[in-house]
C-alpha cells in the first residue's frame, strides 16, 4: 500500500483516491490485504496459539473476524512480560526503528515506513500542506505520541517544531520566532498556550489549524477556538495501531482510516453489535511490519449511518463515548487499575485508593483518595503526599492531588478509577 501527500485547505481538503472509492472496491482492496496479513500472522508465535483450529481461509470480511479471539491492550503486559520484548507479535524480519515503553509497562515499535502510523491523511483533513510549521507539544520521551503525529507532518512536508513538553515560555518563543501556523497536541493544552501567548503580548496567535487527541475536543473548546480564529479538527490513535479514525472539516463524524478494520463488538462476548449501536471498538491493522488482528481498545462507540463525510465513503464512528473497562485517558495518557494497585503495593500501611478525574476550565484535574489502615500511624501527612505524589507521577507519568481519607469511608465496590466527566 502506497501514500501519496496531497495539498489542502482547512475549507477544501484535498481527498486520497483511496477515500471515496466504491464500497465494492474498497471491501475487495482490504479482503486481499487481510488475507495477506493472516498469512503472516499465523507464523508468529502469539498468532499461532491464539488462533488454535481456526480455518484462515475462510476468513474474507470483517464479519468473519469473529471467528478469532480478541487480544486487548492490557493483555499485553503479561504477554510481553512472558516473551520479551513484544511477545511473539513481532515477525523474524521486521526490525523497528523505535522502540518505545508507555505506562503499563508496554512496549511498542515504531516504523518510518508510511504505511505504520498513517497520521497524514487526519493532517490533510484540517488542512496541514507542504510548508507548514507545525507545533507539537506531546511527549518525544519513550512515548510515540509525538513521533505518531511527526511522521504525518514530515510525509506531508511540514517542518516541525518538537516541543514535547518544553517550559511553556520556550514554546510561546519558538511559536512566536517560527510563526508556527499549525499545532499537534491534546486540546487542553493547546487553550494554555494560547491564553499564554496572547498575555505574552507577542500579537496575535500565528497558529491556525490544529490536530488535537489525547483529550476531548468538547463544545466549550472548540467554540474558544473558533473564537481565537484557530480551525481544530480531532484525530483518534492509539500507541500500537496509528490512526483509526479522523475528523474532516464538518466535524460530523470519524471517519475510519483507510487501512484498519473496525469492529463495534459487545465488550463481554467479543460478537459485533448491530450498526449504530454503541460498543466496543476492535481494530485489525493491514500493515506487515507488526500485524495486530482483533486489537481490543477498551474504548466505545457506535458507526453512524453518512452518504459521504466530505466526500469520504468509507464507515465513520461517532466519536468516543467512554471506556468497556475503568482505564481512562488524561491529558494524553491512559490511566489504569493496576498502576493504581501497584502504588498501594508500594506504600506501606495503604488498603485502598481510588483516582477521581473531574475538569474545570475546559482542563482535566486528578485526585488520588488514599485511605490507609486503622493502625497506621500518620506522623507526617504533607511528606506522605509528597511521595505518593512522586509514586503516582512516576507510574502513571502524570500530576495529581492527593486526599488522604480517613479509615473505612472510602467504599469497598471495586471501583478504582471515576471518571467524573
Amino acid at each position: 500500500m502506497t501514500h501519496t501527500a496531497f495539498q489542502s485547505t482547512p475549507d477544501s481538503a484535498a481527498l486520497d483516491p483511496r477515500e471515496s472509492r466504491s464500497q465494492e472496491a474498497r471491501a475487495a482492496d482490504q479482503t486481499a490485504a487481510l488475507q495477506l496479513v493472516l498469512e503472516q500472522a499465523k507464523h508468529l508465535p502469539y498468532y499461532t496459539d491464539a488462533f488454535g483450529d481456526v480455518e484462515l481461509a475462510s476468513i474474507k470480511t470483517i464479519a468473519d473476524l469473529e471467528q478469532l479471539p480478541i487480544l486487548r491492550k492490557n493483555d499485553l503486559i503479561d504477554i510481553q512480560a512472558g516473551a520479551p520484548p513484544f511477545g511473539g507479535l513481532m515477525p523474524r524480519g521486521s526490525h523497528a526503528d523505535y522502540l518505545f515503553v508507555s505506562p503499563g509497562p508496554i512496549h511498542e515499535p515504531g516504523f518510518r515506513n508510511a504505511e505504520f502510523w498513517r497520521a497524514e491523511r487526519s493532517m490533510r483533513a484540517v488542512g496541514f500542506q507542504a510548508g507548514d510549521i507545525i507545533h507539537n507539544t506531546f511527549s518525544y520521551h519513550l512515548t510515540p505520541g509525538a513521533w505518531i503525529l511527526d511522521a504525518g507532518a514530515q510525509a506531508l512536508g511540514c517542518s516541525v517544531i518538537p516541543a514535547g513538553n518544553a517550559p511553556i515560555e520556550q514554546q510561546l518563543l519558538a511559536i512566536y520566532q517560527f510563526q508556527a501556523c499549525g499545532y499537534c497536541g491534546t486540546p487542553d493544552f493547546l487553550k494554555t498556550l494560547v491564553e499564554a501567548y496572547l498575555r505574552s503580548d507577542r500579537g496575535p496567535v500565528p497558529i491556525k489549524k490544529a490536530l488535537v487527541t489525547g483529550g476531548a475536543l468538547t463544545p466549550g473548546l472548540r467554540e474558544f477556538f473558533d473564537a481565537s480564529g484557530i480551525h481544530a479538527l480531532q484525530c483518534y490513535a492509539t500507541a500500537e495501531l496509528g490512526l483509526i479514525a479522523y475528523e474532516t472539516s464538518t466535524a460530523s463524524a470519524m471517519v475510519v482510516d483507510e487501512d484498519v478494520l473496525v469492529e463495534i463488538v459487545d465488550p463481554e462476548t467479543g460478537k459485533s453489535m448491530p450498526h449504530g449501536q454503541v460498543g466496543e471498538v476492535v481494530v485489525t491493522t493491514l500493515r506487515k511490519d507488526y500485524p495486530l488482528i482483533r486489537f481490543g481498545t477498551g474504548d466505545l462507540s457506535a458507526f453512524v449511518e453518512h452518504d459521504g463525510v466530505d466526500g469520504r465513503t468509507g464507515p465513520a464512528l461517532q466519536g468516543w463515548l467512554g471506556r468497556a473497562d475503568q482505564a481512562a485517558k488524561v491529558r494524553g495518557m491512559f490511566v489504569r487499575p493496576s498502576q493504581i494497585s501497584a502504588l498501594c503495593q508500594q506504600v506501606e500501611g495503604m488498603e485502598r485508593a481510588r483516582l477521581v478525574i473531574d475538569r474545570a476550565n475546559e482542563k482535566d484535574e486528578l485526585m488520588l483518595c488514599c485511605e490507609f489502615s486503622r493502625d497506621f500511624s500518620i506522623t507526617d501527612q504533607a511528606a506522605l503526599q509528597s511521595r505518593l505524589a512522586d509514586i503516582f507521577r512516576n507510574l502513571c507519568h502524570l500530576r495529581t492531588k492527593i486526599s488522604i481519607v480517613p479509615h473505612g469511608s472510602m467504599p469497598d465496590d471495586g471501583q478504582v478509577i471515576v471518571d467524573m466527566r
